[in-house]
């Protein structure tokens, strides 16, 4: 865990350090948080799609951004109805634009950090490392602003059950749809 935190405030003191080229920038995105299967020792658990949303401030480079993002994502479970996990995460993220020229950007990205994952029935969480990959289109809405679309795999690692100490395997997958603000 310490090591991880270490590539998180390295991460950080990063972003606080840009030069006079960087332009920042804001982004705001919501869509579909899709959990995979909860895969323990002697019991999985299935996951309702629910609602994800991401914030973030970032820096962008000619072809290459680095970010810090915020996200919060609820689902409930398939198999007990009144309950649900949370996920919240807080991630340092790298992006690679490539820019053709013609106002439609493929790009790919990834990111590492924290999540904390709450489940309803054991009214606890756990704080975990993270990594995330993904990859989207932004569409140029005016020369500062951009329509993005994107997918997102976040994977949780070092999950244990909370009942006997199981090592968990368990992933994220978001489709999300937002606006990027350049300043």
């Amino acid at each position: 865990m310490l090591k991880q935190s270490i590539i998180l405030a390295m991460l950080c003191a990063g972003l606080s350090a840009t030069p006079a080229f960087a332009a920042p920038y804001l982004s705001a995105s919501a869509g579909a948080g899709m959990p995979g299967c909860w895969e323990e020792v002697g019991w999985n658990s299935h996951f309702e799609t629910g609602l994800a949303l991401n914030g973030a401030i970032g820096y962008t480079f000619g072809a290459k951004r680095v970010e810090l993002s915020v996200g919060y994502q609820k689902s409930g479970y398939v198999e007990f109805p009144a309950h649900d996990a949370t996920i919240m995460s807080c991630m340092g993220n790298g992006y690679y634009d490539f820019d053709a020229g013609s106002g439609v950007v493929p790009y790919v990205t990834g990111g590492a950090g924290v999540v904390t994952v709450e489940r309803s029935f054991l009214q606890e969480g756990s704080t975990d490392f993270a990594w995330q990959v993904g990859a989207g289109l932004s569409v140029n809405v005016t020369k500062s602003l951009k329509l993005d679309l994107g997918y997102r795999y976040l994977r949780p690692e070092g999950l244990e059950c909370a009942i006997d100490g199981n090592p968990v395997k368990w992933a994220i997958h978001n489709l999300l749809a937002g606006f990027r603000y350049q300043f």
